[in-house]
């Protein structure tokens, strides 16, 4: 971890620090819709956890795990994001795979108002390209739904179990213990 805690600025992030010349990049900027919360790890969590996912896209993930359970096959591991390095008011998400490099920044910009999510994707294969050409047409929409929707669920974690609830430390531990290290493979 670095000792350099300079606040990000809109269009800087630890994303684009590991892949300066992204195949894909995007930048979405949102909001904090008034909630008070100084940790970008937070931040990271609320954007990117279960609870946050549209409804929509919950039921169209349980049709397709009942219709592998269906044929007697094992559905993948639910991908949990947790943010695997924190410098200033930034969070950094690594979720690199044999064909994909990505990276997601997820900053509060200074003055704490506007909270910034900066995605760097680089192809490591063809079958990298391939398989993020769906996704591509959707991300920053995606993201910006994720975002907008992070306040709601901060506030919502806050009346059920009070202020400063982490769960990510929970989250690092069982990405672990799935095999997943912190540590990407180059």
């Amino acid at each position: 971890m670095a000792d350099d805690v300079t606040p990000p600025t809109a269009g800087s992030s630890l994303a684009l620090r590991d892949i300066p010349i992204p195949d894909y990049c995007d930048v979405v900027i949102v909001p904090t819709g008034g909630v008070d919360e100084p940790d970008p790890r937070v931040w990271a969590d609320a954007i990117f956890s279960h609870e946050n996912t549209p409804l929509s896209k919950r039921g169209m993930r349980a049709l397709r795990d009942e219709a592998i359970r269906l044929f007697d096959m094992v559905p993948p591991p639910e991908k949990e994001y947790v943010a695997d390095e924190v410098v200033g008011a930034e969070a950094l998400i690594i979720d690199d795979d044999a064909n994909l490099r990505i990276r997601i920044g997820v900053a509060l910009l200074p003055g704490g108002e506007l909270l910034q999510v900066t995605t760097a994707v680089k192809y490591r294969s063809v079958r990298g390209r391939i398989a993020f050409g769906p996704r591509r047409l959707m991300h920053a929409a995606a993201v910006n739904t994720l975002a907008r929707r992070a306040p709601t669920t901060l506030r919502r974690r806050t009346m059920v179990s009070g202020p400063s609830s982490v769960r990510s430390v929970t989250g690092q531990a069982r990405r672990k213990a799935l095999g997943r290290s912190s540590s990407a493979s180059e």
